[in-house]
């Protein structure tokens, strides 16, 4: 996965991560081995409900109302009243001195919870849209369970598929043929994530939290992932992949610099029509008129305003390329909705 040059100098703000994952998956095992570290330590961390998550050994001190200071010099708090308040506040709280300072930011989110809402809130609320910017969304898999959860539940496909990082957890209590077994399911439902497997490449798990957002997740298509492992024998993962027959992802290549207000219309009447079944919507696009690539984010009916990064990544297509996430959406109608759009 390509990391963009300059792309932290060019947005100074806050890149706020989202850690989620089904019930019983592993994510605050995570979050507490992600908080012993080090490099991590000016991390601020917003949970859903602080009494279930396992970090009393880690507590110092109570810095302010409902906000913590870890041991590991990292802050943590609950959502009070809504996710955007809390954000705003902390970010408030870290300008005035009353809590030590933080480059990032980590909400993880309940076992059933859709990420969605929370990229939506990022993306858009103003209190939120000048000190901060969308970071990864991580999500865990229980590597004992994985099949069977994936299987039974469409919030555990829907977070692996609108996944950036999927870590497959308990891959010490399985075989390495069912591990191989889950990580190709995963792949095929999401083949433009980087899969890592506790306890088989930890050195290189964490930096899960580091990069510069929303511009870190965005690597052409085709191009050599940063995934440290996968499957004996199987390339990466096929483009237009489907998953029980309803999620499916797959990339649409303009093949040319395009008219921005054209494309926004289209784009708009596509998620007004069918964001429900559209999930994500990423890109990189070369506009006509501007000389830096442009950033897309889209999630379900709403589209994002575009951003800029510095320079094009290494062997970006020509045009750039555009990642659909969606449920009973095809790769053939995206294209010929496109095609027939004058661009």
């Amino acid at each position: 996965m390509t990391v963009v040059a300059g792309a932290s100098a060019a947005d100074p703000r806050t890149p706020v991560h989202i850690l989620t994952g089904f019930l019983g998956s592993g994510k605050t095992t995570l979050l507490r081995r992600l908080l012993g570290d080090p490099a991590l330590a000016d991390t601020a961390v917003v949970i859903n409900e602080f009494g279930e998550v396992g970090l009393d050994q880690l507590l110092v001190r109570e810095v302010a109302e409902d906000v913590i200071l870890l041991s590991s010099g990292c802050l943590c708090c609950t959502v009070r009243d809504d996710l955007i308040s809390t954000l705003a506040d902390l970010h408030r709280m870290m300008r005035s001195g009353e809590v030590p300072s933080f480059t990032r930011a980590v909400v993880e989110t309940t076992g059933l919870a859709d990420p969605a809402p929370i990229m939506q809130a990022v993306l858009s609320a103003k209190e939120l849209t000048s000190c901060y910017q969308l970071g990864q969304v991580i999500t865990t898999v229980d590597g004992l369970n994985g099949a069977r959860t994936l299987k039974s539940h469409r919030e555990a496909r829907q977070q692996s598929a609108m996944a950036d990082r999927i870590v497959v957890t308990k891959c010490d209590l399985i075989g390495e043929g069912e591990t191989d077994a889950l990580v190709l399911e995963l792949s095929e439902l999401n083949p433009h994530a980087a899969i890592r497997l506790s306890g088989r490449n930890e050195s290189s798990a964490w930096d899960l939290l580091t990069g510069s957002g929303a511009h870190w997740h965005l690597p052409p298509p085709h191009m050599s992932s940063d995934t440290p492992w996968e499957p004996s024998g199987h390339a990466h993962a096929h483009e237009g992949s489907t998953h029980d027959g309803t999620i499916g992802t797959f990339t649409v290549f303009p093949g040319e610099a395009i008219d921005w207000e054209a494309f926004v219309d289209w784009l708009e009447l596509l998620l007004a029509s069918r964001g429900d079944s559209i999930l994500r919507v990423k890109g990189l696009l070369d506009v006509r008129g501007d000389d830096r690539p442009v950033v897309l984010q889209g999630v379900q009916h709403v589209l994002y305003p575009p951003e800029r990064l510095p320079e094009w990544p290494a062997s970006s297509p020509p045009g750039g390329w555009i990642v659909f996430i969606a449920r009973d959406l095809t790769h053939s109608a995206i294209e010929r909705s496109l095609r027939s759009t004058q661009l």
